[in-house]
């Protein structure tokens, strides 16, 4: 990720991949650190049903529901 958005992005973005310590993906479907980046990982199944969410997160910030 660091070829294509840069040290000074990256250095501000959680890791990515691994499960976290509740088994979720680490820095996937969710804010990475880096207002505006949003990392989207997995197979088909959880890309399909977790990109559902990760937009319902995203509008939801735009609107100013949840804070960015």
């Amino acid at each position: 990720m660091r070829e294509t958005f840069s040290d000074n992005v990256i250095d501000h973005t959680e890791d990515v991949w691994g499960l976290d310590d509740e088994g979720e993906f680490r820095g996937c479907y969710r804010p990475s650190g880096q207002p505006g980046l949003w990392f989207g990982a997995g197979d088909f199944w959880n890309s399909r049903f977790l990109s559902k969410l990760l937009a319902i997160q995203i509008k939801a910030r735009e609107l100013g529901l949840i804070p960015a």
